[in-house]
């Protein structure tokens, strides 16, 4: 399995939208098989799907994500999980280990990394938590 880590320096990129290189990191069994930094070929972004299907790109792990390149890169199969932040040494391990959801990895305004609670599953969820988005219950 291959994740893509949009980077900038040696952190996560803030806007995916905008990021040119991504770390591949190839998976197996829950151990790191391989790693390696790559340039999208083109960064517009409706060439990104593509260009992350290049690389057998299998999980995404990114920042902020507009709505239009989101569905894009998940009607081509790719899993997301968006709205993080954090170092790519730091993600990748908390992504290996399970622990995504901690709050130090959540990018400022976001209540779940992306990510909230539906029933059994996991869904995406693009409001911020804050005045007027706060939830019921």
């Amino acid at each position: 399995m291959n994740v893509a880590i949009p980077v900038w320096e040696h952190n996560l990129s803030t806007v995916f939208d905008f990021c040119d290189r991504i770390v591949v990191v190839n998976v197996a069994s829950g151990q790191i098989k391989d790693r390696k930094t790559v340039r999208l070929a083109d960064n517009r972004a409706a060439c990104k799907p593509a260009g992350l299907k290049e690389f057998d790109i299998n999980v995404l792990l990114c920042g902020a994500i507009s709505r239009p390149l989101y569905r894009m890169i998940e009607a081509s199969g790719i899993m997301i999980v968006s709205f993080l932040r954090g170092t790519v040494d730091e993600v990748l391990e908390a992504y290996l280990t399970g622990n995504l959801l901690d709050r130090r990895f959540m990018l400022p305004g976001c209540h779940s990394a992306g990510w909230h609670r539906q029933g059994r599953g996991m869904r995406h969820c693009f409001r911020p938590r804050g005045r007027g988005n706060r939830e019921k219950g």
